[in-house]
Formats: C-alpha cells, structure tokens, sequence
C-alpha cells in the first residue's frame, strides 16, 4: 500500500513540475478572462491530457510487451533538448495572449498546448508500470492537476501569489524530464526479470 502511495506522489510531483507554465497562464488568465473560464479549461485540458497518456499507456502494454519501458527516450530526449535551448537562449517565454472573451474551448486549447512535456513524461511513466500502479499514478496526476486549480482560484483572489514564483520553478522541468525518461529506461530492465 505504501509503494502505491509513493507512485501516486511521484506522479502528482511530476504533474505539478511539469505544469509549471501552465500555472502561470492559468494565474495570468485568471485576471484577463475570469476565474471560472480560465480554471474550467485548464481542468478540461489536464483531465484531456491525463486520459490521454493513460489510454496509451494501457494501449501499449498489450502491443509491445517489455518494451514500454523504452519510451523513456522520450522524456530524456525533450528534456536534454530543452536544456541545449536553455544553453543557447532560445528559450521562449511562454505568456498567454488571450483576448477578455476567449471561450472555454479556447482557453482548454491553449493549457493542452502547454501540457505536451506533461503529456511527454506521464505517458512513459505510466506505460511502464503495472495496472495497479498505473490506476495510483493517475489518480496522483488528476490530484495534481485539481490542487494546481484550487491555486488558480486562490491566487484569482489573492495578489500575494505570483506567477514570478511558478517561471521560477519551471526551470526544474528538464531536469524532472531527464529524472523521469533515467528512471524508466533503468526499470525497463528490472521489469524484464
């Protein structure tokens, strides 16, 4: 019961670090098109994203068995590849531009947008993980996604929460990025015993 536990704060942990952007847009637009649009579609775009990587992390354990576990190329791959940007200074910053009337749909198009390094990072995890580990792991993700909400409501209402402080913290993406894909691609291997 305790390593369930444990993989769903990993993947709560994950799913906060890598929506770290997305906090920023949803604090941001919170003030520009309202609370109740902006929240509305942030949730509907991590509830998309989520069941999104579940469904293909239930899709490719039955198609390719052990194997899963090499998708942790991918995680590292984008991770490295941000960091080389970083290098370079060609990161971009990523600030919503969204008009007051900017419709749910919309608003929901801009966070999935956002959320492809979340996408990135959960799908291998959970592909790689036993069913039951699976189910912990998506729970800890939408537990993730709904707290990151409730900041976007308070922080609606509170002016001492910044956004400052979530870019500031989104510098940790890559490196969780590069965590995640090293830790599936050395499970993979316990997995084939």
């Amino acid at each position: 019961m305790l390593d369930l536990l444990l993989f769903g704060l990993s993947t709560f942990t994950a799913q906060v670090l890598t929506n770290l952007d997305n906090l920023a847009a949803l604090l941001a637009l919170t003030l520009v098109s309202g609370t109740k649009r902006s929240v509305t579609g942030f949730l509907l775009a991590q509830v998309i994203v989520i069941g999104t990587a579940f469904i293909l992390a239930v899709g490719v354990d039955g198609v390719v068995p052990n194997w899963e576990g090499y998708l942790g190329v991918i995680p590292l791959g984008l991770g490295i590849l941000t960091l080389i940007k970083r290098k370079r200074g060609a990161e971009a910053e990523t600030n919503p531009n969204l008009g007051t009337g900017a419709s749910i749909m919309m608003v929901t198009l801009l966070f999935i947008s956002l959320s492809m390094d979340t996408f990135a990072v959960l799908a291998p995890l959970l592909a790689d993980t036993a069913p039951t580990y699976r189910t912990a792991g998506g729970i800890g993700a939408l537990l993730a996604a709904f707290s990151m909400a409730t900041v976007g409501l308070l922080g609606s209402k509170a002016p001492f929460i910044s956004s400052d402080v979530a870019r500031r913290l989104e510098r940790l993406v890559p490196y969780v990025m590069i965590c995640a894909g090293l830790y599936i691609l050395s499970n993979s291997w316990t997995d084939a015993i």
